[in-house]
């Protein structure tokens, strides 16, 4: 009983520090780099303080996956976790699917799906894994009302064309990050695809 409730207390102890680590460690990495996915697609507040200085923009918010991957057990990963799915989501609402965490589950993948809502109303899906090491992958799909000839020339000009997967699929070159442009109907559907180390 005793060795349980020392658990229990060791097991809060060290959820508030992987908190505390991940929005110190988000802050700083999405201070040094404000492009994908280090940027922060969500919003910041100020915060000010009782002496008279320049407000300070906040840290972003632990978000909800990050909150269950800590109580799932997966540590190493949450300021990775907390860095993709904020830069993912943004300020827009999302849901997420958590696929089955192996145990120990600080020492297994950790991969979700989401459904992001646009302030147009359209829907964005995209997907997340995240590995004990800090290397993460992510995805995201949506249907743009556009062809994928203008995608390239417009949208993403500024990026490579590397070629065609096979027939149909442009790939788009972003350093890190790939574009995949898909024509679908009458409109394009955009694959964005970064590794993470």
């Amino acid at each position: 009983m005793r060795q349980g409730v020392c658990m229990g207390l060791l097991r809060r102890f060290l959820m508030v520090q992987v908190i505390a680590s991940v929005l110190i460690f988000s802050h700083m990495v999405l201070a040094d780099s404000p492009n994908p996915p280090g940027s922060s697609g969500a919003g910041s507040s100020p915060v000010t303080r009782s002496t008279p200085q320049a407000p300070k923009p906040a840290g972003p918010a632990v978000s909800t996956v990050t909150q269950q991957a800590v109580n799932l057990g997966v540590l190493s990963s949450a300021g990775r976790i907390n860095q993709v799915i904020n830069f993912l989501t943004g300020p827009n609402p999302s849901g997420a699917f958590l696929f089955p965490v192996f145990q120990p589950a600080d020492s297994h993948i950790f991969s979700t799906s989401l459904e992001i809502t646009r302030p147009d109303n359209t829907t964005c899906y995209a997907s997340a894994s995240f590995f004990p090491n800090q290397d993460a992958v992510y995805d995201s799909v949506e249907y743009v009302n556009k062809t994928c000839t203008e995608m390239e020339r417009v949208v993403f000009k500024d990026l490579k064309r590397v070629g065609i997967l096979k027939k149909n699929i442009v790939v788009l070159d972003g350093g890190t990050l790939k574009i995949f442009l898909m024509p679908a109907g009458s409109g394009c559907v955009v694959i964005k695809k970064e590794v993470i180390q």
